[in-house]
């Protein structure tokens, strides 16, 4: 490969990086918002429900998260604030993310819910963190901060890892999530 043509390459990349970033920043905060509140909730009654009925609230809860993240990025794409190519990708890279996370969980015959929500959580940090290395150095911290919460409640407060991860996990996805709305809005 030439010079030339590898300084193009380059130009390329970073201009789809910028485009990325600039369709992500306002947008993945709704997501991150819905998706705190349904963690906090989540967390929550796994915190003080019996496991069978937590089991219950969680399914319910995923798939209103489900359907409400489906509506939110039709109405953003429909809005016109964005085109948002990367709907699909996005759709198949969370699928991929669930995916290792059930195989993960499967593999390692991780029989209860602390467990199964630790490597899950976990992984989702882990895209965040690597999401945010291709579009914006803000989710990188995100992810990070999902990782490494969830293992410190796991070693410093067991006997409340799922209230930690409400407040913590759930919370810091909420804030998060306004921190980037209220960005992209500034003019």
């Amino acid at each position: 490969m030439d010079r030339e043509r590898a300084v193009d390459d380059l130009k390329a990349i970073r201009q789809i990086m910028e485009q990325t970033r600039r369709t992500t920043d306002g947008h993945s905060g709704w997501f991150m918002i819905l998706w705190g509140i349904i963690w906090f909730v989540g967390f929550l009654g796994s915190q003080f429900l019996a496991e069978a009925v937590s089991g219950w609230l969680w399914l319910g809860l995923d798939a209103a998260g489900v359907a409400a993240t489906v509506w939110l990025a039709a109405r953003l794409a429909h809005r016109g604030t964005t085109h948002f190519t990367l709907w699909r990708p996005l759709a198949y890279w969370i699928l991929a993310v669930f995916a290792f996370s059930a195989l993960l969980i499967w593999l390692l015959e991780l029989d209860t819910m602390r467990e199964g929500s630790l490597v899950l959580v976990m992984t989702i940090g882990l895209s965040f963190l690597q999401f945010g290395i291709l579009s914006n150095w803000k989710l990188s911290a995100v992810g990070a901060g999902i990782v490494a919460l969830p293992a410190l409640a796991a070693i410093l407060l067991p006997d409340h890892f799922f209230l930690a991860l409400a407040v913590l996990g759930g919370g810091l996805l909420i804030w998060a999530g306004i921190w980037f709305v209220r960005q992209w809005a500034r003019p």
